[in-house]
């Protein structure tokens, strides 16, 4: 009973610049290039998501009033969907939930989006879900004001890829998408070319292990009869950039079409990019895990 539920629950500050002497105070999305800024947003929602995932049954109003404290606008009925047969379980409920990851895709104006991995358990069962959230802060206090599971939802506008550092997060996000698509994008039907792809967007050391293993991948490929494509609006965030390197968390619901038809699957990783040029390549791909 208690994994069912579990299921249930996871499916369904200023910053300027001086210019000219004096100072301006930056404009636009502000994700990364207000690093504390970008932080303690970030810290504030991941607060207030594991209040309202959370839930004991022993003690359900401090269920609502987690909701009522973190939680604003379309979101409270959003949860109230997600936990409504939860609430109405004849059985104990003991439900936590922690941020493991997350990575801000809009930040500005007292508004933050964001893109983070959930790790809930309940007794023995246990699993990771993957959230979009929007933010609103309010009075020094950020609260939840929608929530989409398994989201897939449009970037924001880009920067221009000029050198500055919101132009190389919006570059490293397009080039993680590019990276994404080499490397999950596969057909049974053409395994040497789905490899290519691949070892296309990759760079050391994980170009050299590409190759080291072609054989057992192209293998792979052919054998599992089917084709995988990356469904609509991926969502990708950098959570670390310094210079030339980022660190993306990126969000997919894979399309597997196979002889009996198409499913779909949520697929959530962590890819360490490496800039080449004008372009990006994968240097480690990481499965996401609970810490």
């Amino acid at each position: 009973m208690r994994r069912a539920l579990l299921a249930l629950v996871l499916t369904t500050s200023a910053c300027s610049t001086a210019v000219s002497g004096t100072a301006q105070p930056l404009t636009g999305n502000l994700a990364l290039v207000n690093v504390p800024g970008t932080a303690a947003a970030l810290a504030a929602v991941g607060a207030a998501a594991e209040a309202v995932f959370s839930y004991d049954s022993a003690n359900p109003a401090g269920f609502d009033q987690a909701v009522a404290a973190h939680v604003t606008g379309a979101a409270k009925d959003q949860l109230t969907a997600l936990f409504e047969q939860v609430r109405k379980s004849p059985q104990p409920v003991h439900l936590t939930t922690r941020v493991v990851r997350a990575a801000a895709l809009e930040l500005s104006g007292g508004r933050i989006r964001e893109l983070a991995v959930l790790d809930q358990a309940s007794g023995t069962s246990k699993g990771l879900a993957t959230a979009a959230f929007t933010a609103l802060e309010d009075g020094g206090r950020w609260r939840i004001s929608d929530i989409a599971v398994n989201p897939a939802q449009p970037p924001p506008a880009p920067h221009p890829d000029d050198g500055t550092p919101a132009g190389l997060r919006d570059s490293a996000v397009a080039g993680a998408g590019a990276v994404a698509a080499g490397l999950f994008t596969t057909d049974s039907a053409d395994p040497d070319g789905s490899y290519a792809r691949a070892e296309a967007v990759t760079a050391d050391p994980l170009l050299s292990d590409y190759r080291a293993k072609k054989a057992t991948y192209v293998d792979a490929i052919r054998r599992s009869g089917t084709k995988v494509a990356l469904g609509p609006n991926p969502m990708a965030g950098v959570t670390a950039l310094t210079g030339g390197k980022a660190t993306v968390l990126f969000f997919t619901t894979l399309q597997v079409t196979g002889p009996t038809g198409t499913t779909t699957r949520p697929f959530t990783t962590e890819l360490d990019l490496t800039r080449v040029g004008p372009t990006w390549k994968a240097t480690a791909v990481r499965t996401v895990t609970a810490s």
